[in-house]
């Protein structure tokens, strides 16, 4: 007989839903919904006529100016055409965004997953995607300008966007009807005076037992989310094409007025998705130039060690946040309501250093196979002028033993095997990725 009990998914329906003062405007780009509006016709006319009036005033000036100065007109008028084209493709991709299909968003998350299923090119349907998850911001301008670069916010004030993507409904559906498991699936946190500490028992996360952690505090991170939702499962799979690597996903559920984490990093790309109430965000700039694009996430800093934030504001629901790898970030609940947000993450894992860790070693053993300086022995007595208890030591024999390293090193990359190297990236692509959802009837 199933324990029948007050637990915190019933009282979180319960909670006010008044919003809290609106927080200060960060000093990152941030990106607003953009309303259409009707222009008056006799507005636009006077618009033109004033933008010919201008042509012809700089046509005169023109032929006044010496041929030098006209030089300099035309490169710099070159330049702004060049600056204009590029500001036009993106407001064009940005009306493309807007207004195509991925403007649907909202309820019709699961139309528009129907819609792109029947797009063959896998390519094509993480773009459009990508373009909804992101909106209004254009996909080129935030490669761009954006990622691995900087945080960006989107406030959409329409808490419906990304309805149907997952909800507490589902998460205590999922905890009902699945096989969750504390520590592989879920994770019970608190984070409490600067401490932070995982609460997990042994075995499944029975619903009444998860429920009673979060009514006494606990914030609740669902590990793999996409393993239990067909739904986020299919957006992972599609999404995954768009990075050209692994995409996974964080669902983390705090009750009002807690935070479940202490201020760290991570080694991936985050797109932090708000799907229902409010959390108060905090992001840093990476302390020094090591920890910027890192190759590992950072231990749990103190409030000490991390200075002032660059960005601080109020997650609403439909509204995304991304940051980098290395940028340190905190969110805390809000007094008087909860928040549920999902964490997309990509690129762990996926930068230059990690592919020459591939092509180095292999290059090295072609090289020696082909190459008979490779197969050469070291120097009789190397071990009494190199090494670092000699490294201060002013000796011509270690000039030379330098010399001929640097010399090995640059033959070195004529055996790089680098489009193996890609192959084997793409090997390990395919054995982490999702395999695709597949559709009835389609």
């Amino acid at each position: 007989m199933e324990r029948k009990h007050m637990s915190a998914f019933a009282l979180y329906q319960t909670l006010p839903a008044d919003a809290p003062p609106p927080a200060k405007k960060p000093p990152v780009q941030l990106v607003a919904k953009k309303k259409k509006k009707k222009e008056n016709g006799v507005a636009v006319n006077k618009a033109n006529a004033l933008k010919a009036q201008v042509k012809s005033e700089r046509r005169k000036m023109r032929k006044k100016l010496p041929k030098s100065a006209q030089r300099e007109e035309r490169q710099k008028g070159s330049a702004q055409k060049q600056q204009q084209q590029q500001q036009e493709e993106d407001e064009e991709e940005e009306e493309e965004c807007m207004n195509g299909d991925v403007e649907a968003g909202g309820e019709m998350i699961d139309g528009l997953l129907v819609d792109l299923a029947r797009v063959n090119n896998s390519r094509l349907r993480a773009s459009q995607l990508f373009k909804w998850l992101i909106d209004p911001i254009p996909a080129k301008a935030f490669f761009r300008d954006t990622w691995e670069k900087k945080p960006i916010l989107v406030q959409r004030e329409n808490p419906h966007y990304y309805k149907g993507l997952f909800s507490t409904a589902e998460f205590d559906r999922i905890l009902r009807e699945e096989d969750v498991q504390f520590g592989v699936n879920l994770d019970v946190t608190s984070y409490t005076n600067g401490k932070r500490e995982t609460h997990n028992p042994p075995g499944r996360a029975l619903p009444f037992t998860v429920w009673d952690f979060y009514k006494s505090g606990c914030s609740l991170r669902m590990l793999n989310p996409q393993a239990f939702s067909s739904t986020f499962w299919n957006v992972l799979s599609i999404l995954q094409e768009q990075f050209g690597s692994m995409a996974g996903a964080n669902v983390y559920l705090t009750p009002p007025g807690t935070q479940g984490f202490a201020p760290h990093y991570d080694d991936i790309e985050a797109f932090v998705v708000q799907l229902e109430g409010k959390k108060h965000w905090r992001v840093y700039n990476p302390r020094s130039e090591d920890e910027v694009l890192p190759v590992l996430s950072s231990p749990n800093f103190k409030q000490t060690d991390i200075g002032k934030p660059i960005l601080e504001v109020v997650l609403e629901a439909g509204d995304l946040l991304y940051f980098p790898r290395g940028f340190i970030h905190q969110g805390d609940c809000l007094p008087d309501v909860h928040s549920l947000h999902i964490t997309i993450s990509s690129y762990q894992k996926n930068s230059w250093g990690d592919l020459l860790q591939k092509v180095v070693p292999a290059a090295l053993e072609v090289a020696m196979e082909e190459d008979v300086e490779f197969r050469q022995g070291l120097p009789l007595d190397y071990l009494t002028y190199m090494g670092v208890q000699n490294s201060d030591n002013d000796d011509s024999r270690r000039t030379k033993f330098f010399s001929r390293i640097e010399s090995l090193l640059k033959k070195l990359k004529d055996y790089a095997p680098v489009d193996a190297a890609v192959d084997q990236k793409a090997r390990d692509f395919l054995h982490d990725c999702l395999p695709p959802v597949l559709t009835p009837g389609m």
